[in-house]
């Protein structure tokens, strides 16, 4: 692959400054072009393309019947990428087997991080574990949930400990709907105003608007809690908890901060 040109691209756009910040129809792979068509060098964790047995080493050869062989990245880029919420058929060879899939395209953003900005939120560092760059990133957008940090292209491992600040990119969907958890309870359900910031193996991050004792709770969608964060005399603004993950797959999760006045929640995506 020494030979070829990497492209750099989140859900088949390439992540270059004059495309940063823009919002897209996309799949969630990072690609290269190569004669037989593209090359998915990665499929970004709880993105749609996740949602299919495509997966690193795969080569796409058409999209929706056009093919890409012999193509140019930016005309491959034009046919992974298109209308929002619209079905897309991937033709792609896999271990030598030609399949298929049908995958519906998200509302996604691929955002550039200046690096000093990056430093400068942790007190002029120079490098970063994975939570850090995921709290980081995750409260850059307000509208809008991370599902990757990209370093160079490539995504950020969860254990990664020395990350540059240089060269960052997020890639995030639109944000799911903030509901209120459901309680055994008879009595309405009030928000504390608490706001998920941040939702990795390793930490969970969030802002509350008033101090107190904070119970984070992660469910699954089955409404199952399937683990328990207390903290005591959590202060209001920022806050950031480590927790145990390490028997829980990857998925969609309810994160439920609560507090004796009020609950505030939301799905979020484990990696």
């Amino acid at each position: 692959m020494n030979s070829l040109i990497k492209f750099s691209i989140a859900a088949a756009i390439a992540a270059a400054p004059s495309l940063a910040d823009e919002n897209f129809g996309g799949i969630g792979v990072t690609i290269y072009q190569v004669p037989a068509g593209v090359y998915v060098a990665e499929v970004i964790p709880g993105g749609p393309a996740s949602e299919t047995k495509l997966k690193t080493g795969d080569v796409i050869v058409a999209v929706d019947g056009v093919s890409l062989k012999g193509k140019t990245i930016d005309f491959s880029k034009e046919q992974i990428r298109g209308q929002i919420d619209k079905p897309v058929e991937l033709t792609y060879v896999s271990e030598g087997d030609t399949l298929s899939a049908v995958v519906r395209r998200a509302s996604m953003l691929v955002k550039d991080f200046n690096a000093e900005d990056v430093s400068a939120w942790y007190g002029d560092k120079q490098e970063f574990n994975a939570a850090e760059l995921e709290t980081f990133a995750s409260g850059s957008e307000t509208d809008k949930q991370l599902l990757a940090v990209l370093s160079r292209g490539t995504v950020v491992a969860s254990d990664a400990e020395k990350v540059s600040a240089r060269n960052l990119n997020g890639v995030f969907v639109k944000k799911a709907e903030v509901v209120a958890p459901k309680v055994n309870s008879n009595k309405g359900v009030k928000s504390n105003g608490a706001v998920l910031k941040g939702f990795s193996r390793n930490s969970i991050a969030f802002t509350l608007k008033t101090a107190g004792t904070t119970v984070v709770k992660v469910s699954d969608p089955n409404g199952e809690v399937v683990a328990t964060v207390r903290v005591d005399n959590a202060p209001a603004g920022f806050n950031s908890v480590s927790w145990n993950s390490e028997n829980i797959p990857s998925g969609r999760y309810m994160v439920s901060i609560e507090q004796s006045f009020g609950i505030s929640g939301k799905f979020a995506v484990l990696k």
